[in-house]
């Protein structure tokens, strides 16, 4: 279900502000959310994505087994974006081929705009997954940007992280194609309205199949310099990352094995200042 902090969670984050910057507890309004879950056919973890200032909600529904890869441990997966903005309620159904193989959108302005996008994973039937990106334009939902399908039914990708890495004013969206075989790391920046791929490395995994476990990520920063880090295939070490001219660079390599249940940064005491944010963290 959407997630409540309670009091002591909230000292606990305000008596280690020197060291975690946790983005700020959404103003939740609780008729929007009862008709959210009363009114919506709901997946298994019912989970809804809120903005910061509580206009805006996002949640899949319409659970689906036509699509039985279960890669986040069940077969079960969405054929429905509905999105709340300012009170108002907008539905997207997809196309028969398609399902969102996820368990909450992500919230985040990608293309800088002041209004944020709708950041999705979406298989198709025989293709696999893709990152997909949608916007509310004139009272509708319209897929705005998105990466190619992978290519193969069955085969999916997991996000790292939807900052702007570089410090450069423009979004970097950081993925794992195919966590469990490979698993290849890429990333993506917006170009006129398109997603364009910039680099890839290979050998890296942030999901183990049947998990619902999404934090195995971590974006950390010190002196203004962002690092995100992700385990390797192996499981043996966790490697840091930042972007360079357009390419990924590796930071740090931590010798530490890595249990894929439970959150990277539960793990490993990292030294940079943790960022926080629900891009690389959805539970």
């Amino acid at each position: 279900m959407f997630r409540r902090i309670n009091i002591f969670l909230l000292l606990l984050l305000i008596s280690c502000e020197d060291s975690i910057d946790f983005p700020e507890i959404p103003v939740e309004d609780p008729s929007i959310l009862i008709q959210l879950t009363d009114n919506y056919d709901q997946l298994p973890e019912q989970e809804i994505s809120i903005s910061s200032d509580g206009s805006i909600y996002a949640q899949y529904t319409n659970p689906t087994t036509k699509y039985p890869h279960g890669i986040l441990g069940d077969d079960i997966e969405a054929e429905q974006l509905v999105i709340v903005k300012d009170s108002i309620f907008y539905e997207l159904e997809l196309a028969e081929e398609y399902v969102f193989e996820d368990i909450r959108p992500r919230l985040f302005d990608v293309d800088q705009d002041g209004d944020l996008e709708f950041i999705t994973i979406r298989s198709q039937r025989d293709l696999g997954a893709a990152i997909v990106i949608y916007k509310l334009e004139q009272g509708t939902i319209k897929e705005y940007a998105y990466t190619e399908e992978i290519g193969v039914s069955n085969k999916w990708l997991n996000l790292v992280t939807i900052q702007d890495i570089t410090d450069d004013g423009q979004i970097e969206i950081v993925w794992i194609q195919t966590p469990h075989i490979g698993g290849i790391l890429k990333f993506a920046t917006m170009n006129q309205g398109k997603l364009e791929t910039l680099d890839q490395v290979g050998e890296y995994s942030n999901h183990g199949i049947g998990e619902r476990n999404l934090c195995l990520s971590a974006l950390t920063e010190l002196n203004g310099e962002k690092v995100f880090y992700v385990p390797n295939q192996q499981r043996t070490k966790i490697n840091g990352f930042k972007i360079e001219n357009n390419e990924f660079k590796m930071a740090e390599e931590i010798d530490l094995p890595v249990d894929f249940s439970i959150r990277l940064t539960e793990q490993y005491a990292f030294s940079n200042l943790v960022l926080e944010t629900e891009d690389n963290c959805i539970d």
